[in-house]
């Protein structure tokens, strides 16, 4: 597959390349499906597969093991069937112990989710039917509905904060996602599913359109949704992408109509989704990804056991060499770190090699934006705000971003002379800054006014793109114009436009 890598620099101008890589990304769901549209059913290693090892995770006299959610430290959790095989119950084999668990009165019980600490989650079914949060937390389990909710299924659990992600089912039988206790409902959807939130913030989950047809997406931290079109949707049974790690490497599984549940693995800016199946297995289905890039999940073999595996990406083949210079033309990749920081969040940089970006606090309760200049590396919080970011950065080391106040609302901050000072956009109640020029000085962004409207700016211009229900800035180029994407009437992403 075809697959251009972003770069977030034009010119002389500093940008946030989320934008256009979440175009190119929607270009790369096309391209992967025409490309598999039939299914593999060779026990030899196809797509993505032949560049990783399998090891296979099975308990003595356990025919039965769906595996469903790990770990970074190689601990799993998933369901397996009860003693006396009536009931499905839930599982942990963290440390080489395998445990099981019944939610008391339950018909079946199941664990979707496994945090670094030990703690588990997912959903019983009760006596009448309906599915109920459950939470592991020191061996003992507690219910956990969401508020307002008849019914709740829990699939995520957040290890920067704790937070639980999954669906639940509203009074009126209505589906929707959730985050912590933020709603997901995607625009005009039937249904939404929400899955898993990476620490940055990005949620990727499936919705169910007025026809039936399931497409996935992605919600990006300031909650804008990202739709994927799929050519094959509407010979789809269901689509679902299951896990992203920080590197945004997801893990998606769907079934086509009449046919076994088939995975795909892979980034969602570099290289795309390739199918992932578990050699000589009658199906697989893959359910997480770690921050190493293993993939865990179930396969059923042809004596209908099921196994859970964990799939480690092979580190120096000769075709993943193949496969990297396919997809990266011949760039040379170098980490950048900082010792004793363990996540650096890169968003800007100058033509010199200097950055910013954002990082965690000291005592990892908020993010604050950095600079990384000289080698020196140095943090900013904004007085009084719950998170502050950098998203830009001159050739004259100021940068420029935004802070989030006590009120959840966003103003737009600039850091000059290492100090920072506020900046809003007039007439707006938040703003947001993306990208800063070096020839003029001039800031780009996003803000919110007095009536609640998105809209784009540059200078000292309003940017709303004709007909859209929101305007969202990318950068502004002396060429080009500015680049960014807006929402039409329906809720739904336009991307690639030069306003």
């Amino acid at each position: 597959m075809l697959f251009q890598r972003n770069k977030t620099k034009v010119g002389d101008i500093t940008i946030f390349g989320i934008l256009i890589a979440f175009f190119l990304m929607n270009v790369f769901f096309d391209s992967f499906f025409l490309g598999n549209s039939v299914a593999q059913v060779k026990d030899e290693p196809v797509g993505a597969s032949a560049n990783y090892t399998f090891e296979s995770i099975d308990v003595p006299g356990v025919d039965f093991l769906a595996l469903t959610a790990s770990s970074d430290f190689e601990d799993y959790a998933g369901y397996t069937r009860s003693p006396d095989g009536e009931k499905d119950v839930a599982f942990t084999l963290i440390a080489g112990i395998f445990t099981t668990y019944d939610f008391p009165g339950s018909q079946n019980t199941y664990f979707y989710a496994l945090g670094n600490n030990g703690n588990a989650a997912g959903h019983y079914e009760d006596s009448d039917g309906l599915y109920h949060g459950i939470v592991l937390e020191n061996g003992e389990l507690r219910q956990y509905d969401f508020p307002g909710s008849v019914q709740t299924e829990i699939y995520g659990y957040s290890d920067a904060t704790g937070a639980l992600t999954g669906n639940y089912i509203d009074d009126s039988g209505v589906r929707r996602g959730f985050t912590g206790d933020t709603i997901i409902e995607f625009p005009e959807a039937s249904e939404t599913f929400a899955d898993f939130v990476n620490a940055s913030g990005t949620l990727v989950g499936s919705y169910v359109n007025a026809d039936g047809v399931y497409y996935p997406y992605v919600r990006i931290p300031e909650g804008s949704f990202i739709s994927l079109d799929l050519p094959e949707a509407a010979n789809m049974k269901y689509f679902f992408v299951h896990g992203i790690n920080d590197t945004r490497a997801v893990v998606a599984r769907f079934k086509r109509v009449d046919d076994v549940p088939s995975t795909y693995v892979g980034t969602l800016f570099e290289t795309g989704l390739e199918e992932f199946k578990v050699p000589g297995s009658v199906s697989t289905e893959g359910w997480n990804i770690n921050q190493d890039g293993s993939i865990v999940g179930h396969y059923d073999s042809v004596d209908g056991r099921r196994h859970g595996f964990i799939a480690k990406p092979i580190s120096d083949t000769a075709a993943q060499a193949d496969d990297l210079a396919s997809v990266s033309f011949n760039y040379i990749f170098e980490s950048i770190d900082v010792p004793g920081v363990d996540f650096l969040e890169l968003t800007a940089s100058s033509d010199f090699e200097d950055y910013a970006g954002n990082t965690r606090s000291a005592n990892g309760e908020k993010t604050v934006g950095f600079t990384l200049i000289d080698g020196v590396f140095t943090t900013y919080d904004f007085p009084g705000s719950q998170n502050t970011y950098f998203y830009a950065l001159g050739n004259d080391g100021r940068a420029a971003g935004h802070y989030e106040d006590s009120k959840g609302l966003y103003h737009g901050v600039i850091l000059e002379d290492g100090e920072l000072r506020q900046y809003d956009f007039p007439g707006a109640v938040q703003t947001f800054i993306y990208g800063i020029t070096d020839e003029t000085g001039e800031l780009t962004g996003d803000i919110i006014n007095a009536a609640g409207v998105h809209l784009a700016f540059t200078g000292d211009i309003i940017v709303e793109f004709p007909g859209a229900s929101a305007t969202y800035s990318g950068f502004t180029s002396a060429t080009l114009g500015m680049m960014g994407t807006y929402l039409d009437a329906g809720g739904i992403h336009n991307r690639g436009v030069c306003i």
